[in-house]
């Protein structure tokens, strides 16, 4: 069994690794190395922390993360709170740490310049409030669908990290433009909170959105899985009930 306060401190070590490396990379290096290395960084940061920390706490690193394998039933609800302690925690001492070395440049402003997410004018990309939701609900959901298919036996040993590692790099790939990519609460929190009035202002949708789409990921994954939709926290008994009462109907069941 996993002991809570080093998943904590697993959790914390790797979610501010994450937000050195793929933030930090943005932040002091995205002139040089462009989307496709903050990417690249992104991912591989992952990657490194899953072996790393992965047979500690499973290297969540991502509220949504955490969140969408409860919905799953692959983490106790009891331990919940010290994954979700530790990646704020973790988020908020990347982004200091990646701070502090930041105002050791010449006119450095974090203002609009700490790789921030958000929208419109406040957000600094061209796009509305309507494709970032989409953005963080479909791209989260494809996230949550390749974390919970490494759970599945057919899945090659050690082929899990680098599986998902590449998936996160893909997703910023494709989303960068539209929101700075977050898919993550905490990486928009340990950003946010260095970054002023208008990320934080912002920040809510970057806390909202990847949770629904993990919800929207664990369904897909019901879909194609063998796990059933009962698997879920999403089906409870009196659901269920209700459900063979309305099939038992359907099927024109003399007794219902």
């Amino acid at each position: 069994m996993r002991n809570p306060f080093r998943i904590l401190a697993a959790e914390l070590i790797g979610t501010c690794v994450l937000v050195i490396g793929g933030p930090g990379s943005a932040i002091l290096a995205g002139d040089t190395i462009g989307r496709l290395g903050i990417a690249l960084a992104f991912g591989f940061s992952l990657l490194a922390m899953g072996y790393a920390i992965g047979p500690v706490s499973g290297c969540h690193i991502n509220p949504a993360v955490t969140i969408g394998l409860w919905f799953a039933k692959k983490v106790e609800g009891t331990k919940v709170g010290y994954y979700l302690v530790g990646q704020f925690l973790g988020a908020a001492l990347g982004g200091l740490i990646i701070f502090a070395i930041a105002k050791g440049q010449d006119g450095f402003s974090a203002k609009n310049h700490f790789a921030a997410n958000g929208w419109g004018t406040k957000g600094g990309t061209p796009f509305n409030l309507g494709a970032v939701a989409l953005v963080e609900i479909v791209f989260t959901a494809l996230l949550i669908f390749v974390v919970l298919t490494t759970f599945s036996k057919r899945m090659a040993p050690g082929a899990g990290g680098l599986t998902i590692g590449l998936t996160l790099t893909l997703i910023h790939l494709v989303t960068i433009p539209v929101d700075n990519t977050s898919v993550n609460p905490a990486r928009s929190f340990g950003t946010a909170i260095f970054s002023g009035t208008d990320a934080l202002s912002q920040l809510w949708a970057f806390l909202l959105f990847p949770i629904l789409g993990a919800a929207v990921g664990v369904l897909t994954w019901v879909a194609v899985d063998d796990a059933r939709l009962e698997d879920t926290v999403f089906m409870n008994e009196s659901m269920a009930r209700t459900l063979d009462s309305v099939a038992d109907k359907l099927d024109g069941d003399p007794d219902t």
